[in-house]
């Protein structure tokens, strides 16, 4: 049973994933995809054939600027459907508040941080 994509079939349309890596539910029970290789969060109200773009953009493009993410691989979304976004490969999270188009850096530095303790 494939509850979101399209088995076997990779994409950035609104109905096919490239990816997916992270998921999780809301209180309401939709469901949200980090769609790694497409830079994006796809979000999926129940029983849906496709999804909306809900972080980053909607044809799969990375970037590093508020509205982009790059290799996003978790998230976590409020009861107010704002989302936290675990945006990997720009070593960032990002808030991306209900209805907004762009995100906002809440941690981490956008460059990688190197452990020369070890």
């Amino acid at each position: 049973l494939t509850i979101a994509g399209v088995t076997n079939q990779s994409g950035n349309a609104s109905n096919k994933l490239n990816t997916p890596y992270g998921l999780t539910l809301d209180y309401s029970n939709t469901l949200y995809i980090a769609d790694m290789r497409n830079h994006r969060v796809q979000k999926y109200l129940r029983d849906a054939s496709f999804g909306e773009t809900v972080a980053g953009q909607k044809l799969g493009l990375s970037g590093t600027n508020s509205s982009f993410l790059s290799l996003p691989t978790d998230m976590t979304v409020e009861t107010n459907g704002d989302i936290y976004v675990c945006d990997f490969n720009n070593h960032r999270v990002q808030l991306w508040t209900s209805e907004s188009t762009t995100g906002a850096t809440v941690a981490g530095t956008g460059k990688p941080t190197l452990n020369t303790s070890i």
